[in-house]
Formats: C-alpha cells, structure tokens, sequence
C-alpha cells in the first residue's frame, strides 16, 4: 500500500498501428464480483475446489479493514458468492494473497499479507483448505504471528525439499522480507540467516525465476523509495548470493510489480517492471539473452510517463507470442490501463480499442484465467479508485487461432508444480516455434494467474513436443497432446525421446553437489546407466551403477570442474529421463 498523494497530472501516452486490431473484450456483470464496490488489491484466479473449473479472490485493503472476496464458479457462466468461510470473514487491511497447495493434499491453500497502520504492523493469515474448496484460518501458524506492513506473498520450493515455502515483503516497519521454510508436517519455520532476507529496503512485488538458465528458482525483488531493484542467484539450496552488477538492478525508481516471461520465444525469461509516483515514472522492458539483460528503452512499454501497479504477461490473442497488461493507479487523470500486443518480432502496440483498454478507474492487481474454459484467456481486475470501486471481469470473446491448456501435477514435486518450466513446440506460420512457460504463485504485484499453463497456437494444427522440467529435478516429454483442448500432466506418467521410453521417475541429490551425486530410482534395479552431458549437449561419459541401497545409486563428481550438467538415466535398456545439476 504505502500510497503517496496523488499531485500531478498523467500524461497519456497512446501509439497504435493503423493496421493493428485491438483484441476483442467483453466487459461482464456478474452479481457480487462487478457490482460491489470495494478498496480492491489482489486479483486471483484459482480453482480452489478442485473441479478444473477457475474461480475468483480478490483482497480489500482500505484503512478500516474490509472482508475480503471468493466466488465460485458454477461452470455454467455463473458464481456463487461465499459469505461464511473464514477466508473471506478478516475485516482487515489485506493487500497480496498467494494460493499453492502447501501440504500436498491436492487443494490450494492461502497466504493473504496485510498492511499496518497507525504505527503498528499488522498479523498476516494463513488458510488452510480443508479439501472442499473451505478454509480453515490457522492462527498458530509461524509466518502469521509476526506484526508487519506487508505487501505481497509467494509460494516456492527453495530448499528443494519438494515442500513449498513462503517469502513475503514488507515497506514499512523493519523493512526486513521474511521468509520461512515448510516443515513438511504442516507447521513451517522462519529461516533469517539467508542472504535474501538481508536487504533492509521498502519492497513490494517478489518474483522467484529462473533467469540465469541454471535448473533452480532464483529471487527478484521490485523495492520502491527510489532504491534499486535486488536480485539472489540461487546456488543450492539455503545458498543466495545477491548479484548487484546485472542492468536489471541497477536504476533507482519506484518499482511497485515485476513480470516475467518469454516475449522472444528464445526459452529464457525477460522482464517488465512496473513503476509509480506522484509524478509519474516510466516503466521498463529488459530481453534476457542467456542471462545478460538488456533494457529496451525505445518500446513503447517505456515510453509512458506513469504510475504502474500489478502486471501479468498472457496470450490474450492466441498467436504463440505473449502480450502484456499493465495496471494503473493513484495519478491524478490517469484512468485507464495498458494493454500491449506482442507482433513476435519484439515490437508491442498499445491497444486503443478493446473494452479492456478503455476501462475506466484505478486498477491494483490483475488476473488472467479462463473462466469457462472456451481456451481463451479472460481478465479479471481489482479496482480501487476512491477505495470504492466495483471490480472487473472481461470474457476474452476472440475466434480464429489455435490453443492448448496444460493442467501440471506433480507427484515427486510439490503437487502445484510451482517452479516447474513447461515448453512446447509447434509449427505457426511456417515457422517452428518453442513457446516456454513458468509455473508461479505470482504473477506480478497484487496479481495471481490460473495454474492452468495457457499457450495459443496460432494457425499450428498440431503439437509436435511438449516438455515439462519438474521441480524436482527431472524432465519429461509428453506425447499425445491435441491442440484445443485441456490436458492433465501427471509428473511420471509421460515419456521422455521416443516410444521405447518407459515413464520410470528417479531423483537426484544433494544440488549443487560437490563430490557425490545420489540417484534414486522409485522403483528397485540391480543397475543404472548413466549418460554424462556437457551444457553444449556434448557426451563426456556413460557409467553402468549396480545398487548400493535398494533403488539408490551414487556417482563421483570429483573430477568434474564446476558448472551446470545434464545427465540422462537408462533403465532396463531404455531412457527414463533427464536431469540438471551443478558442480561446486
């Protein structure tokens, strides 16, 4: 929250092609969701119930408190509003919410952090679904008894224990973000001794991404008060080392939300931000090329002098290429949001057309989600202008390209796949395209995205691969997947090369390593065979393990010099899969 007075005047920047055609929306009215007014934050579309169908929270935060909102879907264009659970019963200031299933039961559970005042921090809440699509408020719980103004939650498996941990900031106060470590029993404990808890700056939006290509989740952290941006590689598991020499940190701005993903289809991850002030700010657009980073201060995402909140990439128009939308706020004049079309070559046009353009208000967080699941990804909004503001729901109404929608479960790894990387290759326009994906708890500041993976397709008519890099280390070709349709993938149960390949899972550990790497099969064998490979795909070796303790096989990693490796696993004459690791 934090809000500063809004003095000055907004200086709307507006360029479209005259060729460009605006992706058609249609602005919905659903009793409850776009007619209640409300001091709107968060934007979450999650299928709390489990029925595959996504349903809607939204936070409220003004300065008295205000019960925050869930709304069932009906699968049948309607919803039901929930009035009783304790989700939606706090009465208090909230601001960020992220939902994952931390006990790997199969439901999402929630963390909605909250915003001090008057002096005095406030509790966060902790909800545990109790398998129906209820929650239960959990007191007790580690990371709601501390007092803080915070700002924003995410869920990831930092330690890669294959249990989902909580890191969440705060802007005023300590100024410390904390972070705190799933037990694996329920409870969960605060750990302050890593180096991403060290920074003593106001913070706002969290984002963990792979950005530098290494096989593990990494920290980026949007810190406003005119500080620059903070960034921890992560080096295995409790070890982040902060990296301050990247373009990406270093320009002193406001910085309220971050996005990442794709945009160049090249398979590593670029990044927006999202900036504000009483004057205004420009927002920025940096292309990662194997993890250096180039600001492009000539796209049109940059030119607008604004004041930017919540953000979230999507392929709003099914073309294999991913736009984005940018949520504005708080600046005198300023009523309408961003939303930019990505043409593939790099270049993003302002739409100026749609309904979801010309949304008039204050928007906070944002969501994409397809809520009747027509394969078209839909919008929703919390607004909160005046902090009274009816929220948004816009029903993506476009025809014509091609889809496919990707429900991930892990069974080794956490059952949300929060942290997995999901890739997928087709034919579009005569081009051969990969198209890559992450699976996050967030999605930018205030905004959480479905957990269905979304890609458009263009003219493809067919998928030639899909590949999944699971949390917990392995990766996996799924084979089978028809276009305009919506598939489970199951961690273990697709095929990895060709169809001689059987879907054995193993594991690996410790990673990084520094002298033994462990290999555990989910099934017993008297012997493995391992194929060593170099980052470039070079084979340096290929060794045949005989078991030392039922399923469990060990290689010496002496020799190796340091770096990322690739090993491929046979079994029984046939691959079962590949994994990443790194040598210290």
């Amino acid at each position: 929250m934090n809000f500063k007075t809004t003095i000055a005047s907004f200086l709307l920047y507006a360029v479209m092609a005259s060729t460009a055609v605006a992706q058609s929306f249609q602005e919905t009215t659903f009793p409850d969701i776009t007619t209640t007014p409300s001091a709107s934050r968060s934007a979450n579309f999650i299928d709390v119930n489990g029925d595959g169908w996504d349903d809607i929270f939204i936070t409220n935060g003004p300065f008295a408190g205000q019960d925050n909102m869930l709304y069932i879907n009906n699968q049948n264009n309607t919803f039901t509003t929930v009035t009783t659970d304790d989700i939606v019963s706090d009465n208090d200031r909230s601001d960020g919410a992220s939902f994952a299933d931390v006990d790997n039961d199969g439901y999402l559970d929630a963390f909605v952090v909250t915003f001090g005042a008057n002096g005095v921090g406030k509790k966060n809440y902790f909800y545990r679904n109790n398998g129906d699509g209820s929650f239960t408020y959990e007191p007790g719980i580690a990371m709601g008894i501390p007092l803080t103004y915070s700002e924003m939650a995410t869920w990831i498996d930092a330690n890669n224990d294959q249990n989902l941990d909580l890191y969440f900031t705060n802007s005023v106060g300590s100024l410390q973000n904390m972070y705190f470590e799933n037990q694996g029993d329920g409870s969960f404990q605060q750990n302050n001794t890593l180096a991403i808890t060290n920074d003593i700056l106001p913070s706002r939006s969290v984002d963990w991404i792979d950005y530098d290509g290494d096989g593990d989740c990494d920290l980026f952290v949007a810190n406003e008060e005119g500080n620059t941006n903070s960034l921890f590689r992560n080096d295995g598991p409790d070890n982040f080392t902060q990296i301050t020499d990247l373009a990406i940190n270093l320009s002193f701005r406001n910085s309220a939300g971050s996005s990442w993903g794709d945009i160049d289809n090249d398979g590593d991850f670029d990044l927006f931000i999202a900036n504000y002030g009483n004057s205004g700010q420009a927002n920025q657009l940096y292309t990662n090329e194997n993890g250096v980073f180039t600001e492009e201060v000539d796209s049109s995402i940059a030119i607008p002098v604004t004041s930017s909140f919540g953000s979230s990439f999507a392929d709003v128009d099914n073309d294999g290429h991913l736009d984005l939308l940018v949520c504005n706020a708080f600046l005198v004049g300023q009523t309408t949001n961003f939303l930019y079309m990505n043409d593939g070559d790099g270049n993003f046009t302002l739409d100026t057309g749609s309904s979801l353009a010309n949304h008039q208000g204050w928007t906070f967080g944002c969501a994409f989600g397809d809520y009747d699941n027509d394969g078209w990804l839909d919008v929703l909004l919390a607004n909160t202008q005046g902090e009274n503001q009816t929220n948004s729901l816009f029903r993506n109404t476009g025809t014509g390209n091609n889809w496919v929608k990707l429900n991930c479960e892990g069974v080794v790894s956490n059952f949300s796949a929060v942290g997995a990387i999901v890739k997928i290759h087709a034919t579009i326009d005569g081009e051969q395209v990969w198209q890559t994906r992450k699976i996050a708890a967030s999605s930018g500041y205030c905004s959480q995205n479905s957990y269905t993976v979304h890609f458009g397709l263009g003219d493809a008519t067919s998928i030639e691969d899909v590949l999944v890099e699971w949390p917990a280390g392995t990766t996996e070709r799924f084979e089978n997947i028809t276009i305009n349709n919506t598939h489970d993938i199951i961690e273990g149960e697709g095929t990895l090369g060709n169809d001689e390949i059987v879907p054995t899972l193993f594991s690996i550990f410790p990673n990084p390593t520094a002298k033994e790497l462990h290999i555990n099969l989910t099934v017993p064998s008297e012997e493995i065979t391992v194929a060593l490979y170099s980052i470039s795909g070079q084979k340096m070796e290929e060794k045949t393990f005989r078991t030392q303790n039922g399923s469990q096989f060990t290689m010496d990693t002496t020799a190796l010099s340091q770096g990322l490796y690739f090993i491929e696993i046979h079994y029984g004459g046939k691959s079962i899969g590949t994994a990443k690791f790194v040598k210290e």
